[in-house]
């Protein structure tokens, strides 16, 4: 019986797996913050995604969710800031809409990672999957050094 409830659990997991976002702060000794972008639906404003995830620690969306995902499918676009505190700071992604966005299909998933080309103006990066791939290449996406507002 034990046997069978392994088996099963270990089928249904990677179906779990591929029906969430999830961001990983492979960073040692650094935190990663995450903040979604606003929510378009006035009554989930303050249920989306803020969190500051220590090194070796993430985050998981449940691609159903509608307070962290607002499209409810694993192709679903999400805009999630992510950022790098301490001194000095770095914000990662692509500068759109007044913003800088890292954008995270409800089926994905976003690694903040140091940078394999050990680059002074951007030691971090982000390499972000979709179910079908990396969508960011061998450099992922910069984290440049940046000055947060006050």
């Amino acid at each position: 019986m034990r046997n069978r409830l392994i088996a099963v659990v270990a089928c249904i997991a990677p179906i779990y797996a591929a029906q969430a976002y999830c961001i990983f702060n492979e960073l040692k000794g650094r935190d990663v913050r995450v903040v979604q972008e606003e929510h378009p639906d006035a009554l989930r404003v303050g249920r989306t995604v803020d969190q500051t995830l220590k090194p070796g620690e993430k985050y998981c969306c449940v691609g159903k969710n509608l307070d962290c995902n607002p499209g409810g499918g694993i192709q679903s676009m999400t805009n999630l800031a992510i950022t790098i505190p301490g001194t000095p700071a770095y914000q990662c992604g692509i500068p759109e809409r007044g913003a800088t966005w890292v954008k995270v299909t409800g089926g994905g998933e976003a690694h903040v990672v140091n940078n394999p080309k050990e680059s002074k103006a951007s030691p971090y990066v982000i390499k972000v999957r979709t179910a079908t791939g990396d969508v960011t290449g061998p450099s992922g996406l910069a984290c440049p050094e940046y000055t947060p507002a006050k």
